[in-house]
This record gives structure tokens, C-alpha cells and sequence, in this order.
């Protein structure tokens, strides 16, 4: 996952909370409504770009169901300007049109789960009220020991298989709690593995919660969306009695700081004099925030130890499961990219021992030849921006960069 993806998530938390406040402040709320709301938790295979067909096979459906509104034969923006209408708020629509959604529900339960509402109603109403209004996490574990006395949902056809009703009901949970702590506990992959991690796979569903609310405030992870982005790092968050975390989440960095910027393992004293400045540290933190902004497609993380105080790792950086780290320096001075050299390997090898290296400087300018032959010859990339787009002399770092 990466943070344009929790991003999404974050977007679809505030477009399912603005409607159910509207539907849930009406008299009466029926099955369809709650099946609507649960709905535009999910996507297809199709997800994003302007024609996903997600928009028009659950989106559309899901809001029509939600206001019963005839949204046949309609576009997505006829729908947000009528949805903005109904609820009394202009800048709605836009809410509405942005991505949203962020779990493919299997197919064989969607109308299934229709009837399951229909049949529950009178038990999840209250839980769907009762998610939305949550303020702590004991509210949230008392919606999460409902839940596990809950009935499973029949799949088509086959009665007699049932679906655990987590897997439908904590996306919408999620997607109705006010601060997104509401974890994801449902039958993805992911969650699977971290599950796993924590060692509660198999549990009762109120110990898997508490393992992973647990995690909130570890590592620079604030929410149920953080969570989602970490995924099989998580032992990588988590200090032990035996060795401390290594890595947290990258961070947005101070740009106006006035104090020097702390060292790490150097030891050209000029050079770590020259690069703890004032100007010397706002510099790195906008080198860092810029790939923050360029890389948000990504799951990024930077590093908590002592041992591995690594700028930014780039998770599966080339799609085929390679992570990259990347060292970023202030200067194009020869002492400090023969600095980062070092730093590099040391760095990859107490996250990866001795797998093959992916490891890259970013710099706040292309390098002089002299330096970009020595990387080339030591096969470590070489990045830079050009006002607010990353460039390389790296041909496989193209995936993230434009070749210049």
C-alpha cells in the first residue's frame, strides 16, 4: 500500500461520514441504506483513471441506493452535483467525485449481503449508529464484541457457507469512525500476513483488535489507513526487550527549523560541520519532502535506530518487489557523497544482509561526471530534482524518476 492509497481511504472515511450523519439524522434508515453505505467501501479490478468501471458498477449504485435516486444512464458528475444537492452543501460534489473505495468484496457475497442486512437489520443499525458516534477505543471494542456474535453472511447460493461478518462490516466501520481507528480485520492477504506478524491469527476477533490498536503511535503510525500502508514491515515498527525498531513511516520534515541538523554516522568532521548547518538541514528537509510529494504512489519509510538511520525507503520501487534506500545529502561535495556511499551499504546490509543492493543518492543537483562515473562504477543511483520533478542518470531507476 502507499500513501496515495490511504489517502483514498482517508477520502472515502470523509464521503461515507458526511452521508451517514445526513441519512442518519432522518426518522427512519432502511436496509438499503446500509447496504449503500457499505457499498462505496468497495472497487473492481478497475479502480482508478477517469473511465474505472468501478465508478458505475458499486459507486453510482451505492449512492443511488443510499438517496433512492434513479442514477441510470448517468455520469458520475450529475450524481455529485445531485448529491451535493440533497444534502445542502455546494462543495460536496467534489468530495463525491474524487477516488474512493479501497476493498474488491467478493463477488459471490455483494446482493447476499443485501439480504443479510435485511435479516439483521435491527441488530446492525445500532452498530452502524454506534461506529459513527465511536470516541475510544473501548467504544470501538465493544462494537468489535458485537461483531463477533454476529451471523456470518450466506453466499449465493450456497446457504450453508457463511462469511465471517468482519469481512463486511470493519471497511465500513473504518469508513464511519470519525478518527479512522477502526482497524481492517477482514479477508484480505494483507491483513492475513499481519495478523501473522502480531501473532493472533486465529484469535477471537477482540484480541486481533487489541493487538492492532496497539500499533497506533508506533513508528509514525496515527490510523487505521497508516496501518494498511505498513503491512509486512510491521516487525520492523515494533521494539522488542531484544533489538529497538528500525523503521517508521517517512515524515513531512520542518523547512524553518533554527536548529542544526542532528549526525548520524559521519566522520569527516569539516564536512559534518558544514552539513549540521541551519541552511544545510533545511535543504535535506526539502529534498525529503519533495520526494514525499514525487513518490506518493509509494510506501515510504525512514529509519528509527541509531544502527540504521536510513532517509527514505522506497517499497517495491520497480514493481518487482526490490525496495530501494536512499541517502539524502545537501551537497554535491565530494565528501559527502563518498559519505553516502558508506552510509548506503551499511545501511542495506543491516536491513537486507547480503542481498543484492538498491541503493540511490538524492543530491540537490545533478553531480559533477566525475561523480556520477564513480556511482555508476559502484551501481548506485543517482537522483535530483528539477524544480518538483525527480530526474536520474540511472537507467533503472526510471520507474521513479525521468531519465536526463
Amino acid at each position: 500500500m502507499s500513501l496515495d492509497w490511504a489517502n483514498r481511504q482517508r477520502d472515502t472515511n470523509r464521503l461515507v461520514r458526511r452521508i451517514a450523519k445526513y441519512i442518519f439524522s432522518k426518522d427512519s434508515v432502511s436496509a438499503e441504506q446500509l447496504y449503500g453505505l457499505s457499498k462505496l467501501s468497495w472497487i473492481t479490478n478497475s479502480y482508478e483513471g477517469e473511465n474505472a468501471s468501478y465508478i458505475s458498477s458499486t459507486k453510482i449504485p451505492a449512492l443511488a441506493a443510499i438517496f433512492s435516486r434513479n442514477y441510470k444512464k448517468v455520469n458520475i458528475d450529475f450524481v455529485a452535483k445531485d448529491v451535493a444537492s440533497i444534502v445542502e452543501d455546494s462543495n460536496f460534489s467534489v468530495e463525491v467525485l474524487k477516488h474512493t473505495g479501497f476493498t474488491n468484496f467478493y463477488k459471490a457475497y455483494r446482493n447476499s449481503a443485501y439480504i443479510w442486512i435485511e435479516d439483521n437489520f435491527d441488530l446492525l443499525l445500532p452498530m452502524y449508529k454506534s461506529a459513527f458516534s465511536a470516541k475510544s477505543s473501548e467504544d470501538r471494542r465493544r462494537i468489535i464484541m458485537q461483531i463477533e456474535d454476529t451471523p456470518g453472511i450466506p453466499k449465493a447460493n450456497h446457504p450453508d457457507i457463511l462469511m465471517k461478518a468482519e469481512y463486511f462490516l470493519t471497511p465500513t466501520f473504518f469508513m464511519l469512525d470519525e478518527e479512522i481507528k477502526f482497524p481492517l480485520i477482514n479477508g484480505n492477504k494483507w491483513v492475513k500476513n499481519l495478523l501473522n506478524k502480531l501473532e493472533v491469527q486465529g484469535k477471537s476477533l477482540p484480541v486481533q483488535y487489541d493487538a492492532m490498536i496497539k500499533l497506533y503511535g508506533v513508528g509514525g503510525i496515527n490510523d487505521a489507513a497508516d496501518v494498511d500502508q505498513v503491512g509486512r514491515d510491521i516487525p520492523d515498527f515494533i521494539s522488542s526487550p531484544d533489538a529497538k525498531a528500525k523503521k517508521k513511516l517517512l515524515e513531512k520534515k520542518g523547512t524553518k527549523s533554527t536548529t542544526e541538523l542532528s549526525l548520524k554516522d559521519e566522520t569527516d568532521v569539516e564536512v559534518i560541520k558544514h552539513a549540521g548547518t541551519i541552511k544545510q538541514r533545511r535543504i535535506h528537509n526539502q529534498l525529503t519532502n519533495k520526494v514525499i510529494n514525487s513518490l506518493s504512489s509509494f510506501t515510504l519509510l525512514e529509519g528509527c535506530n541509531d544502527s540504521c538511520m536510513f532517509d527514505v525507503l522506497v517499497k517495491n520501487y520497480n514493481g518487482d518487489k526490490n525496495d530501494l534506500v536512499i541517502e539524502v545529502k545537501s551537497s554535491i561535495e565530494q565528501p559527502n557523497i563518498r559519505m553516502a556511499i558508506g552510509q548506503l551499504f551499511d545501511y542495506w546490509y543491516e536491513l537486507k544482509g547480503d542481498e543484492e543492493p538498491h541503493i540511490a543518492i538524492l543530491l540537490p543537483e545533478k553531480p559533477d561526471n566525475k561523480a556520477i562515473q564513480l556511482l555508476k562504477w559502484m551501481d548506485i543511483g543517482i537522483l535530483w530534482f528539477e524544480e518538483a520533478n525527480m530526474q536520474t542518470s540511472t537507467d533503472w531507476l526510471e520507474s521513479i524518476a525521468t531519465i536526463s
